[in-house]
């Protein structure tokens, strides 16, 4: 893999100006890839012994990113409104600009708002960086009233790595599908689940595809070295 690195010169980008929104979008594009790409390389060619472990990491960074999308939406809805930064995203790729335009219906006000509200707002608040003891409640109470499957199970390993408390993920399963997406009992929960986390997917995506391309154009001549 082919990388091309510039040298950012911190004086610079002081003298900057709407630089905060800039820079919010390099810190979720970091982020948000680290989330991706540890969550493929710990699914990947998972030993048996570990395969208990693998369908909460795929939960765990999914929560991440969802997490790391919302709060990096601010960032965009700046992007937006100054112009800027609006000016150096029409300079972008014109994939990069239709990604931008996808992103910018889900801030308040665009077509996706509820719907990116629903599907990422809410696992933000209430499932990537917390655990809400309401909805906590709610999951082992709606697991308990299950005429089947309501048992799980957790595994004690010869360390960290290959423990786990698999009831706990389908606790947070339970949350995340019948809580905060609100999937009817009457659907195919994992159907419709596939469904939601491939919209949050592409999002993520969509960030990282405008990022990759607006931040360095926009720092190019205006802060590099």
């Amino acid at each position: 893999m082919r990388t091309h690195s510039e040298f950012i010169s911190f004086a610079k980008l002081a003298n900057l100006q709407a630089v905060i929104p800039v820079v919010t979008v390099a810190l979720v594009c970091n982020d948000l890839a680290v989330a991706n790409s540890a969550m493929s390389r710990l699914t990947a060619n998972v030993p048996r012994s570990l395969h208990h472990v693998r369908r909460g990491v795929r939960m765990y960074f999914s929560r991440m990113q969802c997490g790391h999308l919302n709060e990096g939406m601010d960032a965009i809805a700046e992007v937006q409104k100054t112009s800027l930064l609006l000016a150096a995203v029409q300079s972008c790729r014109t994939s990069a600009i239709a990604a931008f335009h996808e992103l910018c219906k889900c801030l308040k006000g665009g077509p996706y708002h509820k719907e990116f509200k629903r599907h990422v707002g809410f696992m933000r608040n209430r499932a990537a960086f917390h655990y809400d003891p309401n909805d906590l409640g709610w999951a082992i109470a709606d697991r308990a009233g299950k005429s089947q499957g309501g048992t799980s199970s957790l595994t004690a390993g010869e360390d960290i790595h290959s423990s786990r408390f698999e009831f706990g993920d389908d606790l947070l399963d339970s949350v995340v599908c019948r809580r905060i997406w609100g999937i009817p009992k009457n659907q195919d929960v994992r159907q419709e689940a596939d469904r939601f986390g491939a919209w949050c997917d592409k999002k993520c995506r969509e960030y990282l595809h405008f990022g990759a391309d607006f931040v360095p154009r926009f720092l190019k001549g205006r802060a590099t070295i």
